[in-house]
């Protein structure tokens, strides 16, 4: 992953994080995204990503059954079964807090 910006008054590329109470469901950022679909960049391991490659384009030209036709149609159901798992441990089921805009890097030590 990146090194998040730091800018001058120390947040992380001009956001700063504010905690909210329990049960306040607020999203931050600066609003809502209108596409259904959106174009992001994020890193993988190079060979995590070879082998995704690979597959679809294998099950994309030889295997139409199995309903891959893009490298998306193995990230998203992917991505989305790990939140699915990830709300079930930490959240007690339920969606986590919507981000709008999300901080690049890692987090901060604590």
């Amino acid at each position: 992953m990146l090194e998040p910006d730091l800018v001058p008054d120390g947040s992380v590329d001009g956001i700063t994080a504010s905690p909210s109470a329990p049960g306040v469901n607020q999203p931050t950022g600066n609003g809502p995204q209108s596409r259904r679909r959106v174009q992001r960049t994020i890193n993988f391991d190079r060979s995590v990503l070879e082998r995704a490659r690979a597959a679809a384009t294998y099950l994309a030209s030889c295997e139409p059954q199995a309903g891959v036709r893009s490298l998306a149609d193995i990230v998203n159901p992917a991505v989305l079964a790990y939140v699915t798992e990830l709300e079930e441990l930490y959240n007690a089921g339920e969606p986590f807090r919507p981000v709008l805009r999300m901080p690049s890097g890692r987090p901060a030590n604590r």
